[in-house]
This record gives structure tokens, C-alpha cells and sequence, in this order.
């Protein structure tokens, strides 16, 4: 049977949301891959060739990214030093040394002197960086030579000092050679200045602004791509609700048998939500690209000014944490509903295959559903366990300690909660021994209801009143299952004395022949019924027993339909249903005066004033 079929304006409708899917996706990689990308640490990497080959390139990434670099110093702190937001180069400096100045307030001096540069509106032409060796004595009276860098343009007469490269220095860009390093600094400086004071002329910044405009644009109608798409996913979300209801009806008012009904609407249901969860993962994704289209997009358009390129690396410190977190949990969500659509695709296939074939596909379609659930719901717990251990170590929380103390403590709790243990271990045979599973209806102790969830530790039940009941697997010590493979109408018949028996036994087998062969009921029953005869006889009549063996589920509707008919059989035939009944046998008065007479003899009472009351009252002469 076909179990969820596409229109052709769906087929149509899904491919233009996959070419929705594409635009964006194809936006999102044009705006965003070229300009950022990210490291295995999760740090912003360089962002290269985006201004022409004449204004050379630039780096952003966060000033704590020199502290991840392997080095073979210790108790070195590192310092990025940057102009209008980019970076230029590191420097470093002991770590709480009482004669040193600390790296931050180096990088600070060189950030203000060629910050004074710029705004000093140099001329291009005249600015020089050179770099000269300088000699002096240490606290210990030693000399040592160091090679310094200064600049010279037109506003100043004497050269400016802007950095001593140190021994530090040298060693954390990976040389010895601390006169090498100072003619690469110099020329990164002479370069970046240069740069700076031409992206300040104004054609720079007209063009700067068409840019960002065309940016914004493209922006606004990749947000308009992904909200039409987003529609369109919620409009498929209330079709499928309406599709499924509409097949429920369909399914129940065919002609097939109920075996098939009951397996097609299990399956439909499963199907259903296999496209729930496809649309659950597409409509996150969306409000996703949506978020990266527009933070990438703004992010470079921050870095097309040299005004506001400074925000870049604050931004990318201050979200640092909250991104990788971030990451972290869409990850975990996404592989919790990739994992739940994969589980019910494979129990699907398993379904279907032909080394699975039964004489009860319903039983096996609530089997297969049942295990469905526990395992989807196993797996995203697992996962999640596994999402927050990811999370705690890419904030950078050691998280072998805490998995070693989380051993202990899951020991100690597990001796806590040994009821959460049972109910595992019960839950876990429930299912492997098939007890029920969900759409059984069950009996345990006094509650009964129809499963509707079934995991590892607890069954819930809806009973007639529409109570959701919650039942621990470890109190579930004898289940009766009313629905699994076959069920049984168990019908006692009571028919009065004045009845003929024969013809009330005839009558009673016929109308259950009869319905047995009716068109709409012979397929909810499955076997000839079978009339047990007289069960036990009474005040009341006597008592006929008559079972009927129906379909799952069944043997409610089929035995209201059989009381109704043997009703009518029975008024038609005049025989009388068994009513309770009780006779009463009465003796003369004149015998009763006798009795009372030698009563009253036998106690010692012969005065007839006493023979007189006695008659009057005989309650009060007891024999």
C-alpha cells in the first residue's frame, strides 16, 4: 500500500525550496568563506587579498591568538600590535619581571606613536622607516646592542622612535636574529602607514561605500531568498498535519482489510514524522544562514573603513566564547534530528525487507515504531552528554578531570537512584521480550489504558477518561496485553428460566454465524466464533458463554455490534433475557394459631390473658 505519495506541485515545490537552499548557501559561501575562516582552535584566520595589490594585505584575528602559539619560552606574554584594526606583527615580554615593561604597554607605545603618524597627515613620499643599532648598559653594567626602528617624514625633524626589537621578540617570531627581524617590522610599517593614509583619501572611501551598499543589497535579497523559504517550510509543516488527518480518514473509510488500515496508518505515522524532523532541521538551518549572512555580511563591512575595522577584533574577542558555544549546541541539535531521521529510515528499510515478512505486519510496524523512540531517545541523550562535554573544552575547561570526577559521582548516584537502574533493566526487556509496545492497550494492576510512550524508564498510558497515566518500568511486575496479535470477545449471556434452552443456544450461534459472514465484519474476525454452551445456572436464568476471536483492538466494536443484534433476536423470538428472582411460600392462619398455641404451652404460659396477647403480638412469644 502506498503510504505517503507526492503531488506533482510538491515534487515541484521541494525542488524550488533545494534551489532556494542553493542561492543561499552560494550567497553565504560568496560573502563569507573568502573573508573569514576559521582554525582548528577556533580563531579568526587571516583575511587576505581584499584590498588592491598596490595597498599590499592585511591579518585580523584576536590578540590573545599569540598566546596559543607553540614556543619553546616560558613565561613569555605575547602582544599583537596592530594599526587601524590590523594586525602588523607580535611582540613579547616577560611575564611579572620587576625591570621589564609589559607587553601591553609596549604594544600601547607603538599603537600611539604610529597612530601619531597618521594623524599628522604625512606625505607618502617623505615618510622613511629605517632601522639603526643602539648600544646600552644593562642593570648588571654589561653592553648590549639592539637594533631600533624609526620614522622620518615631512612634519618632523627628528626621526621618531617607534620600537626596540629585544631578544624576546626574536625568539617568539621564530629567529635569532633580532637585526633581521627589525628590516621585515620596518618594511611591514613603512607599508601598513602607507596603506592608512591612502585608504583615508576620500575616492578610497566613495568606493568603500559602493562596496558596503552593494553588500547590505545583496544581503537584504539573500534574507529575502531565506524568508520566503522559511514560509514556505511552515506552509509544508500545516500540510503535512492536514495530509495526515486527510489519509487518516481516506485509510479508515477503505474497504481493505483492518489489518492493512491499522499498518497503513502506522506506517503514515512514521512517515510523517520523518518529514517533520527533515523540516524541523531545514527551518533551523535557515534562521542559521540567515544569522551568518548577516553577521558575516556586517562584520565585512566593519573592515571596508579604516574607521571601524578597529571593532573587528573587539567583536571577535567579545564573541569568541559565546560563537564556539554556539556552534557547539547547532552541532548537538543537528545530529540529535540527523540521528532520529537515519533511526526511522533505517527501521523503515528494516521494515519493509523481505527477511522480515510476517503474518502480523501491525505487530511488527508497533514494534518497529516502539523501538524507534527508545532509540532516538537514547541517542540524543547520549549525543547531548556529548555536546556539553565539547562545549566545557572549547571554552577551554580541562575536561579529563571532570570525566574522572563525573565517574565517581556517577557511581555514588547510581547507588542513590538503584530505582532509575531497575527501570532501566526492565525497560530494556520490556522491549527485547515485545511485553507491548506503543498503540497496545495493556492492564497493569489496576490502571489500563492505551501506551502512548514507552522509553527505558517509564510507560505512559491514556486511559478511557483521557488520563495520561505514568507508570515506572520497575513497578511493572504483570502486564496483561489486550491487543497483541489477537484479541477475544468473552461474551456471558443470560437467558431466563422460562426460556427454552435449546432454542436460546440456536439462536445465539446463529446471530454470531451470521455476523461472522457479514461483509463489514468478517475481516475484524478471525476464527469461526465458538459457543461453550451453558456456563452455570442461577436465580437469575441460565448463563451462556460464547467467545469470538477478533483483530487487535477489535473486540470492543465487534462485541457491541453482537449484543445489538442478539437483542433484536431475542425480542423477535420472544425469549426473555434472565432477570433475578426469588419465591416466597406462605402456610394458613389456622395452622399458624396452632403453632403459636403450643409455643406459648411449651415457655409456661397457659393464663388467656397471656393466649390473648399472644395472639394479638406473636412476635413477643418465642418458642
Amino acid at each position: 500500500m502506498t503510504i505517503y505519495k507526492r503531488s506533482k506541485h510538491q515534487v515541484r515545490g521541494k525542488r524550488r525550496s533545494h534551489t532556494a537552499i542553493q542561492v543561499v548557501l552560494g550567497a553565504t559561501f560568496f560573502f563569507v568563506v573568502p573573508f573569514t575562516h576559521f582554525s582548528a582552535l577556533g580563531q579568526i584566520g587571516p583575511i587576505r587579498d581584499f584590498l588592491p595589490s598596490e595597498l599590499g594585505r592585511f591579518d585580523i584575528r584576536p590578540p590573545e591568538l599569540s598566546n596559543f602559539l607553540d614556543s619553546d619560552t616560558t613565561g613569555v606574554e605575547r602582544g599583537d600590535v596592530r594599526l587601524d584594526g590590523r594586525y602588523l606583527f607580535t611582540i613579547a615580554a616577560r611575564v611579572n619581571a620587576p625591570t621589564s615593561v609589559s607587553v601591553e604597554q609596549r604594544v600601547a607605545t607603538v599603537e600611539s606613536r604610529l597612530q601619531r603618524i597618521l594623524d599628522s597627515d604625512f606625505d607618502p613620499d617623505t615618510l622613511e622607516v629605517t632601522v639603526e643599532e643602539v648600544s646600552s648598559e644593562t642593570a648588571d653594567a654589561q653592553t648590549i646592542t639592539q637594533p631600533v626602528i624609526y620614522a622620518t617624514y615631512d612634519s618632523i625633524e627628528e626621526p621618531l622612535e617607534i620600537l626596540t626589537i629585544t631578544y624576546l621578540d626574536a625568539t617568539v617570531n621564530g629567529t635569532d636574529a633580532a637585526s633581521s627581524l627589525a628590516q621585515v617590522f620596518s618594511t611591514l610599517i613603512e607599508e601598513a602607514l602607507i596603506r592608512a593614509q591612502a585608504e583615508r583619501q576620500p575616492a578610497f572611501l566613495r568606493r568603500q561605500g559602493l562596496v558596503a551598499g552593494g553588500v547590505i543589497l545583496t544581503l537584504g535579497v539573500g534574507s529575502l531568498i531565506i524568508t520566503a523559504f522559511q514560509r514556505r517550510l511552515q506552509t509544508e509543516r500545516r500540510n503535512l498535519d492536514s495530509q495526515f488527518r486527510a489519509d487518516t480518514v481516506r485509510l479508515s473509510s477503505t474497504t481493505e482489510s483492518a489489518d492493512a488500515v491499522m499498518t497503513a496508518l502506522l506506517q503514515q505515522q512514521m512517515a510523517i514524522r520523518q518529514r517533520l524532523s527533515v523540516n524541523d532541521i531545514q527551518r533551523r538551518l535557515a534562521q542559521v544562514s540567515q544569522l551568518i549572512i548577516w553577521s558575516g555580511g556586517l562584520f565585512f563591512a566593519l573592515g571596508l573603513f579604516p574607521y571601524t575595522r578597529l571593532l573587528q577584533p573587539i567583536i571577535i574577542t567579545l564573541i569568541r566564547y559565546p560563537i564556539r558555544i554556539l556552534g557547539v549546541v547547532l552541532g548537538t541539535y543537528l545530529t540529535v534530528r540527523f540521528s532520529a531521521v537515519l533511526v526511522d529510515r533505517f527501521f523503515w528499510v528494516l521494515q519493509n525487507s523481505t527477511s522480515f515478512s510476517t503474518d502480523a505486519p501491525q505487530r511488527l510496524v508497533l514494534r518497529f515504531s516502539t523501538f524507534s523512540r527508545v532509540v532516538k531517545a537514547s541517542s540524543a541523550v547520549i549525543l547531548v552528554g556529548i555536546g556539553f562535554i565539547t562545549a566545557l573544552a572549547v571554552i577551554g575547561i580541562e575536561v579529563g578531570p571532570l570525566l574522572a570526577g563525573a565517574g565517581i559521582v556517577g557511581v555514588a548516584i547510581s547507588f542513590a537512584s538503584q530505582s532509575l537502574v531497575k527501570d532501566i533493566i526492565n525497560g530494556f526487556f520490556i522491549l527485547l521480550e515485545d511485553q507491548y509496545g506503543v498503540g497496545d492497550v495493556i492492564v497493569v494492576d489496576e490502571v489500563a489504558g492505551l501506551v502512548e510512550n514507552l522509553n527505558l524508564r517509564i510507560t505512559q498510558l491514556r486511559n478511557e477518561e483521557g488520563r495520561l497515566i505514568t507508570i515506572p518500568n520497575s513497578a511493572i511486575t504483570i502486564v496483561q496485553n489486550l491487543s497483541k496479535e489477537w484479541s477475544r470477545v468473552d461474551l456471558m449471556i443470560n437467558v431466563g428460566h422460562s426460556a427454552n434452552i435449546d432454542d436460546a443456544l440456536e439462536l445465539i450461534n446463529r446471530v454470531a454465524k451470521e455476523m461472522s459472514r457479514d461483509r463489514l465484519w468478517k475481516e475484524l474476525i478471525l476464527e469461526s466464533p465458538s459457543l461453550l454452551g451453558v456456563e452455570k445456572l442461577d436465580h437469575t436464568g441460565a448463563t451462556v458463554r460464547l467467545w469470538i476471536k477478533t483483530r487487535p483492538l477489535k473486540q470492543w466494536d465487534v462485541a457491541r455490534e453482537y449484543r445489538r443484534r442478539l437483542k433484536i433476536a431475542f425480542d423477535e423470538a420472544g425469549i426473555p433475557i434472565g432477570i433475578p428472582q426469588q419465591s416466597l411460600m406462605f402456610t394458613s392462619s389456622l395452622d399458624l394459631k396452632g403453632e403459636l398455641k403450643n409455643a406459648i404451652a411449651s415457655n409456661g404460659y397457659s393464663e388467656p390473658k397471656d393466649l390473648k396477647r399472644a395472639e394479638q403480638q406473636p412476635d413477643s412469644f418465642k418458642p
